[in-house]
């Protein structure tokens, strides 16, 4: 309603401005309260209530944490004298891959027959391809021509199993539960995709067992 309609309301029916105004009123007063309690539930994070850490996210006044460092008074960045991490050259690479020059860039001369004047250097470090390595283990069995005895050599006392994981593979995976953190299920997941290896996560618990008892 514009001005001139709430005027001749207003003269017509002056009930009806009077009922009008105060559901308005009531209408604020609704929605201020539903304002107040929408902020008091923003305001609430795992300091200031029972709720869980998670919710701090979602808090528009997240907790601040206060650092117990002192100011150094040094510039932001690696400092003088710091040794960097910068990926260099090495001297002798496993693998050089040469790329030919056939002809020239310019007349396009073939330059096959060509000696090379120089190289120019580019290095890429990567990982290996990997997969799991297997090793067989034989018991020579020989029989004694005087005595007709049959001999069995012993095999070494970690293998005791017809197939079973090493020992190195078995530490790297005990490693990625106990030491990273990493759930049983997701350790497992991790070997099956890296290396091939279907270990169980009841396999990982057994090598656990074994190393703690070691210890």
């Amino acid at each position: 309603m514009d001005r001139e309609e709430i005027l001749a309301t207003c003269n017509a029916n002056p009930d009806a401005i009077i009922k009008l105004i105060l559901e308005q009123a009531a209408t604020i007063a609704k929605l201020e309260e539903r304002i107040k309690l929408l902020e008091e539930r923003l305001n609430k994070n795992s300091r200031n209530s029972s709720k869980p850490p998670s919710i701090d996210f979602y808090a528009s006044k997240k907790p601040t944490t206060k650092s117990r460092r002192q100011k150094s008074g040094k510039k932001v960045g690696g400092q003088q004298g710091h040794l960097g991490t910068t990926l260099k050259m090495v001297n002798n690479p496993d693998e050089i891959v040469i790329h030919r020059v056939d002809q020239c860039s310019n007349c396009h001369t073939s330059l096959e027959n060509e000696k090379v004047k120089d190289y120019e250097k580019r290095q890429i470090f990567d990982i290996p391809p990997v997969q799991l390595h297997s090793t067989e283990h034989r018991s020579e069995i020989k029989l004694c021509p005087k005595c007709g005895r049959t001999t069995t050599s012993k095999f070494p006392n970690n293998v005791t199993q017809p197939t079973q994981y090493s020992s190195r593979l078995r530490a790297f995976a005990v490693y990625l539960h106990d030491y990273q953190l990493i759930p049983y299920d997701r350790s497992c997941e991790l070997l099956s995709d890296v290396y091939g290896c279907k270990i169980s996560p009841a396999t990982l618990n057994r090598a656990e067992n074994e190393f703690f008892d070691g210890l």
